[in-house]
């Protein structure tokens, strides 16, 4: 799981969502996104199973990377942007 700040967690806290059920939520998050992210891979891109789990595994080790305080994830959207020309844009409100 992603580590969080002391400010973050305590913001959670007040609206009564303790760390257990931050990592159930992020867990599912995550396990629906992977879901998505294979199924385009297959079925638009025509990934067979054995790229479709190569594919992932990179993406579970820049995860990795990321808990182990290697990278960060704004890191990683800066890469994007500046090497592929993609803006990431945010769902939020």
């Amino acid at each position: 799981m992603m580590k969080m700040t002391r400010q973050e967690r305590r913001r959670l806290e007040r609206k009564g969502i303790d760390k257990t059920e931050l990592s159930r939520i992020i867990d599912y998050v995550v396990k629906q996104y992977s879901a998505v992210l294979a199924l385009c891979l297959h079925d638009k891109l025509g990934f067979g199973k054995v790229r479709a789990q190569r594919f992932m595994r990179e993406v579970d080790e820049v995860f990795d990377s990321i808990n182990r305080g290697y990278l960060s994830l704004d890191d990683v959207i800066e890469t994007v942007e500046k090497e592929l020309g993609i803006t990431i844009i945010s769902r939020e409100g």
